[in-house]
């Protein structure tokens, strides 16, 4: 039952990124939507962190800026929580222009250097990984 929901999760998902390329963000926001109610019926903290931060996109090219915010903010912390620091960062680098754009220079300044720090850790892990496959631990 779990993979079926997953599933349609993942259709749902698929579905909306194609309208959202066509431009029909309304749309695409409301199979986003119903893909994250699956996804945290699921409990997957991975696809719920996903949905989130695209769905703080689109309220960004909709310019719904509370909507947007929260959605990425949310997105951010669960990437954080998963220790995937690529991701997180790029939801700060939204968050960060979003706050610049509002005038909010302290905040949209305290994003950017949480996203630097954060794209260090990225590519630390990276390459932490790299060394494994080179001697075969990973």
């Amino acid at each position: 039952m779990e993979e079926m929901g997953a599933e349609q999760a993942k259709s749902l998902g698929e579905r909306a990124f194609r309208l959202r390329m066509m431009g029909s963000l309304r749309e695409a926001r409301g199979l986003y939507l119903r893909s994250l109610e699956i996804w945290r019926g699921l409990g997957e903290q991975r696809a719920i962190a996903e949905s989130l931060q695209k769905l703080g996109e689109i309220a960004m090219d909709l310019q719904w800026g509370e909507e947007a915010e929260s959605s990425l903010r949310e997105s951010a912390a669960l990437w954080q929580a998963l220790g995937e620091w690529n991701n997180c960062s790029e939801c700060l680098w939204k968050l960060g222009r979003m706050a610049r754009g509002q005038g909010r220079y302290a905040d949209a300044e305290d994003l950017q250097q949480r996203r630097g720090r954060y794209r260090e850790w990225s590519r630390q892990q990276w390459e932490e990984s790299m060394r494994r496959r080179g001697t075969g631990e990973g």
